[in-house]
Formats: C-alpha cells, sequence, structure tokens
C-alpha cells in the first residue's frame, strides 16, 4: 500500500510538472526583455498611444513625448506649466486627445503639425478626470462624481465640445473610478459605453443608447478605499476581462479579476487569477495581459486563467508587430514578444 501510494505521488507530480514549468517559461524568458529610455528618469507613464510604430507617451508630469520603435529616438512635443499628470491619450481622426488627471480637468487637443489646444468645460472645475476613449469622432468620458453624481460625458465632433450624458448614475458614498492607466471606460460600438467604478462600492455599467440609460451589475470587490476594479477591457461586445484589487496591497491575488462572456450581465471569479493587484487590462490576438505593481500575466481563455509573464512594476500597456509594450519606472518602456496564440 504505502508502494501505491509513493507510485499516486509521484505521478501527481509528474502531472504538475508542465504547468509549473510553463509558468516559469515566461518569467525566464522575459527577465532580459529590452528597456527603451525615451524621457527623463523622474517620470513614468501611464497614458500610450500606439499608432503604428510611433509612440505618443504621457507621463507623471503632464509631458507628452513622441517615440518612433523603429529607430528608438524620441522627442518631447509638449510639456504645458498649468497641465499636469496625464493618464489617458486617445486619437480621433487626425487628432490626439490627453486628459489631465488633477483638481480641474481639463484636455489636451494635439493636431498633426503640433498644434496645441487647450480645451475646458465648466461643469469640470474641480472635477478629476479618470479615462476617455473614442470610436471615430464619438468620445466617452468618466470623472470623479460631482454632487454624488458620476460624471459622464461624450462628444460627436472629435474632443471639440462635449455634453453630458443623459442618464445620471448617483453614486454611493466614497465610489469613484480609479485612473490607475486611463482604461475603465470603453466604446463597444457606435450607440454602447461601458465602464467601472470601485472603492466602498463597486460596479459595471453598460449604456447601449450613448448614455440615455444604464444596466447596472454590482461587483463582488471587497469595500474599501482603495480597493475595486482599476482597468476593463472587451475583445468584443460578448467577452470581457476587469481586473484590480488594491494597490495598498498588491500581493493580494482573490477578488481581483472577473471576467464575462455575455456582454457584462454577468461576471465571474477568475480560476486562476493574477500575481496581485493589476492597473490595466489589454486585449490583443486572442490573448489579455494584465500588468501591476509586481509583474504581467497573461490568458488564453478570456480571463478565466492567468500565468506568470513578466516580473517588475508596470502601469500600462499596449502592442505594435509582434510586440508587446509595458511603460515601467525612469521614463522607460520595456519590449516583450507577443504569445503565439496559436
Amino acid at each position: 500500500m504505502n508502494h501505491l501510494r509513493s507510485v499516486l505521488i509521484i505521478s501527481a507530480l509528474f502531472l504538475t510538472l508542465p504547468s509549473f514549468a510553463q509558468k516559469k517559461k515566461y518569467l525566464r524568458r522575459n527577465a532580459d526583455a529590452p528597456h527603451i529610455s525615451y524621457g527623463d528618469s523622474s517620470i513614468y507613464a501611464r497614458g500610450i498611444y500606439n499608432d503604428s510604430n510611433r509612440f505618443f507617451i504621457g507621463n507623471s508630469n503632464g509631458a507628452m513625448y513622441y517615440l518612433r520603435m523603429d529607430t528608438r529616438k524620441s522627442q518631447l512635443l509638449f510639456k504645458l506649466p498649468d497641465f499636469t499628470e496625464m493618464r489617458d491619450i486617445e486619437k480621433s481622426g487626425d487628432f490626439l486627445i490627453a486628459i489631465q488627471s488633477g483638481e480641474t480637468g481639463k484636455m489636451v487637443r494635439l493636431n498633426k503639425s503640433g498644434g496645441v489646444k487647450i480645451i475646458k468645460h465648466p461643469e469640470w472645475k474641480g472635477l478629476f478626470i479618470d479615462a476617455i476613449d473614442f470610436e471615430g469622432e464619438r468620445g466617452f468620458m468618466l470623472g470623479d462624481p460631482m454632487d454624488s453624481i458620476l460624471s459622464l460625458f461624450h462628444t460627436n465632433d472629435g474632443g471639440i465640445t462635449w455634453e453630458r450624458c443623459e442618464g445620471k448614475i448617483k453614486a454611493f458614498p466614497e465610489e469613484a473610478a480609479f485612473a490607475a492607466s486611463g482604461t475603465n471606460v470603453q466604446i463597444l460600438n457606435d450607440s454602447t459605453y461601458v465602464f467601472i467604478t470601485g472603492g466602498m462600492k463597486s460596479r459595471f455599467f453598460k449604456s447601449t443608447d450613448n448614455g440615455q440609460s444604464w444596466m447596472e451589475v454590482v461587483l463582488p470587490y471587497y469595500p474599501g478605499k482603495s480597493t475595486g476594479p482599476y482597468s476593463l477591457c472587451f475583445a468584443n461586445d460578448s467577452i470581457g476581462v476587469m481586473v484590480g484589487g488594491d494597490y495598498k496591497d498588491a500581493s493580494i491575488r482573490m477578488n481581483t479579476t472577473f471576467f464575462t462572456y455575455d456582454g457584462g450581465e454577468s461576471w465571474l471569479n477568475a480560476d486562476e487569477p493574477p500575481r496581485g493587484y493589476r492597473s490595466c487590462v489589454y486585449y490583443v490576438n486572442g490573448v489579455f495581459y494584465a500588468c501591476g505593481r509586481n509583474g504581467i500575466d497573461f490568458s488564453e481563455d478570456g480571463g478565466r486563467e492567468w500565468i506568470p509573464f513578466a516580473d517588475g512594476t508596470y502601469f500600462t500597456l499596449t502592442s505594435y508587430g509582434k510586440k508587446l509594450v509595458a511603460s515601467t519606472r525612469y521614463g522607460e518602456l520595456v519590449e516583450f514578444d507577443l504569445i503565439d496564440a496559436d
């Protein structure tokens, strides 16, 4: 009997070896991933827009840099004295639109010639803007609550003018949005907006009529001032992933990551979650990637199981060609090979 038990234990160990080896494979491969310096070592980026191999990078000091990946050469596009931390950059037509996340909400609209226009709105005074997303000329913006109402705005002219969404949502006490990487909102199609909130109450919201009405789902994140969903990404109208946790304790894995297969009507807890708090989730070529203060993980099954990809501290993700790009400290980006989903 003891001999049989030993055989069973050894067999079980061998059965788990491929999974263990898989987890270590990418960490070893990516330990020496190249770092690309684009700016001052005192800054870091939470907002990146990739246009082919041209990167526009928004930083903690409000500056925007331009980086060509083929030449590894960068330049400072602008640094305005009254424009503080930049956490999101999007594109509409020939214009880049970037938000200021600070005491007073404002945007900067940059044209191809380098012309800069500051966009302000009377209702944005004292507003912390969390994120924007664009689909052509249509844009959607999420800001923290003002007078206990979530700040939801949209535009039909590429960000020149903005108006408040018709459907109003009352926020719970100490419920807001986390502007970790400008990825807590998404436009799914020309009529559908989605976004997430966190804090003492965590919720997912979806509108299929351009913000006139909202469907909501209460999310099972632990209540807390620093806990909840931080980033949201839909691969299509049905399949989506949200990541988050507690940025004050990045090692907590439970209740950090949820996935949906029905367009957000229900959210399921990941069977094997990432290694802790994650600030950004990104989808490319059939694979979800999520990054945070203790690494990057990936999922090939729509967010159900996550595999360690890289160690380190990362803020946001994007890709070009066959490369995944993550922002990190010291004015640097890190470049990885994408997972071959085939």
